[in-house]
């Protein structure tokens, strides 16, 4: 792969057609000084030895060696080297409440988003240091273990949300307890965990989770989200438009507010610090700053590629023509002679134009492309994308042209149009591995990204069959293969829950066909005890009618006795589904 380490000089390149034209223009007017003086005729005469093809030459050597001096100042670099790289830093674990109470908006756009853009700011400052993430809500989940892997990083810190964790409410001690289970043993690194909450804390043993941190010697930040007044969680429709707002059991419009004590006593009990986030700052900078003043730890090295300058090919290159250039004379000589009689002059300026042409042709897609780079780094992904599709309109097969067009797409979450760009790499890759190895493992992060998990894991084994050695790829998958066991088994629980539920009513519906068979085996044996009465003992017609009247309907007494019955069995039933439920988890606040 080639690029220019500075793109920018290449635009003195367009001098050179200028310079160009500004030769033949000085070999016209020479000519017609020459024609003032003396006829055309004479000038062979007067000037046997002058070669006006040799002048032509000189002058096309002098066009190429500073285009060579051009590009030797932009430094083109091609191909890879490999160095080792010394990594010094600590061990974070960062802890992201996701639970429902991060979607208030009293900060902009939400408690969430804002929470998501400072960590990614964090983890856009952090240099050798290992990171990691947990998300938590009613339960706590590591979203990725430690490394240094900080694109792969943001890439899951932004697929996080609310439906993150299923089990609602929130349990801070239960992230820090996951966060210190999680830290490595086997280097003994300074430690420290980012807490970001609103500090609603709902259940767990906090104090316990803190103790514990604070004997290992690992310190914990917090940063709040969210203001003391509170504000309501809106609920939102299918369409993604607000259709209410989140109510508790008591049909009253809940209001969840930034509980600060709560995080600064686990911020102070730890050797951390506290900050409140609001909507203009980016308070991730001042725990940046505390956390860059943590010892670091040499952690290993490992090795990275780079690209390799090839800046003095041409820089030499452009030195021998202008030597040749000042040593060719511009008499005529036997074997220049030779040569026009077989490529006439006339025939060599195209040429030269051509390649002009061709290079400063080669240099608009190359500016389109820097240019779509300078907006991508800018994360203005729609300008970028605009630059990458001009430089493929000129040169369809631009490799990096074609690459960083689906990663803008990626960015602005586009994904179906990243994964065709990434597939048409792959088929225009043909032999080439390397290629194909980059483009299934986008395809498999685009997969990954639209919760496609099976594909996204067919994509990372192929990935993998080209080059077993990625480890980003291989954590990919498996991270994939996780989330997909993940939500297995959450459809086998709900599905064993429903099972469950079908039984119970199936036996609720039995027990009352059995009280209703019951009563009905009371009502014949009472009937069959006064058909068995003595005649003396029966009563007039007018009281055997009542007394007729009296069986078709159903004593108080026995009808009091089903409906107690009925109710103790609902009862029975209620009780059990709440041992069901608090056999899972018992939360207070769904919030």
């Amino acid at each position: 792969m080639l690029r220019f380490a500075h793109p920018g000089y290449l635009w003195a390149l367009f001098v050179l057609p200028a310079l160009t034209v500004g030769f033949f223009i000085l070999h016209r007017w020479r000519m017609e000084l020459m024609r003032r003086f003396v006829s055309e005729p004479l000038v062979a005469q007067l000037a046997p030895d002058a070669s006006i093809a040799k002048r032509a030459v000189k002058q096309a050597l002098l066009l190429l060696a500073v285009a060579c001096l051009v590009i030797a100042a932009a430094n083109p670099q091609v191909g890879t080297r490999l160095e080792e790289v010394k990594r010094e830093g600590i061990d974070l674990f960062v802890a992201l409440d996701v639970s429902l109470s991060m979607k208030a908006e009293d900060i902009r756009p939400s408690r969430l988003e804002k929470a998501k853009r400072d960590v990614s700011d964090l983890l856009r400052k952090l240099q050798g240091d290992r990171v990691g993430l947990v998300v938590f809500a009613g339960e706590a989940f590591v979203q990725f273990p430690l490394t240094a892997d900080y694109s792969a990083a943001d890439l899951f810190i932004n697929a996080v949300d609310v439906e993150a964790v299923p089990v609602p409410g929130t349990m801070i001690g239960s992230a820090i307890e996951k966060a210190l289970d999680s830290f490595r043993k086997d280097l003994p690194t300074q430690k420290a965990i980012v807490v970001v909450s609103d500090g609603e804390n709902t259940e767990g043993d906090v104090a316990g989770a803190v103790e514990k941190a604070r004997k290992e010697g690992v310190r914990v930040f917090a940063v709040g989200m969210g203001t003391p007044e509170g504000n309501p969680i809106p609920v939102y429709g299918p369409n993604g438009e607000r259709s209410d707002y989140k109510h508790d059991r008591a049909g009253n419009i809940v209001l969840t507010k930034l509980d600060e004590s709560a995080l600064q006593q686990i911020a102070l009990s730890t050797g951390g610090s506290y900050r409140r986030a609001t909507n203009a700052g980016n308070e991730i900078d001042e725990i940046f700053k505390e956390l860059s003043a943590l010892q670091k730890t040499e952690l290993g090295s490992m090795q990275v590629t780079g690209f390799e300058d090839q800046f003095y090919y041409p820089l030499a290159l452009g030195i021998l023509l202008l030597l040749i250039e000042t040593l060719l004379s511009e008499r005529r000589g036997r074997l220049l002679i030779r040569l026009t009689k077989l490529i006439p002059v006339a025939h060599a300026l195209p040429l030269c134009l051509l390649f002009l042409v061709a290079t400063a042709s080669s240099q608009t897609v190359r500016s389109h492309v820097s240019r779509g780079n300078d907006a991508y780094g800018r994360a203005k992904y729609g300008d970028a994308e605009a630059e990458y599709k001009k430089a493929l309109q000129q040169d369809s097969t631009a490799r990096e042209a074609q690459f960083n067009l689906g990663n803008a797409y990626y960015k602005q979450q586009r994904f179906d149009e990243a994964q065709r760009v990434y597939a048409g790499r792959v088929a225009a890759a043909g032999k080439n591995s390397s290629d194909k190895e980059l483009a299934y493992y986008d395809i498999g992060n685009t997969f990954f990204k639209g919760n496609k998990l099976e594909e996204s894991i067919e994509s990372y084994k192929r990935t993998l069959r080209l080059n077993p050695t990625d480890e980003d790829a291989r954590y990919n998958y498996l991270l994939a293969k996780n989330r997909l066991k993940q939500q297995q088994d959450q459809k086998k629980e709900n599905k064993q829950d429903k099972n469950k539920q079908d039984k119970q009513d199936q036996k609720q519906n039995q027990n009352k066909d059995q009280n209703k068979d019951q009563q009905q085996n009371k009502d014949q044996q009472n009937q069959n005890k006064d058909q068995q009465q003595p005649p003396q003992q029966q009563q007039p017609k007018q009281d055997q009618a009542n007394q007729q009247q009296q069986k078709n309907q159903m004593p108080k007494q026995q009808a009091d006795r089903i409906l107690d019955a009925l109710r103790n069995n609902e009862k029975d039933i209620q009780k059990q589904l709440r041992k069901r439920a608090a056999a899972k988890v018992i939360v207070e606040k769904d919030w």
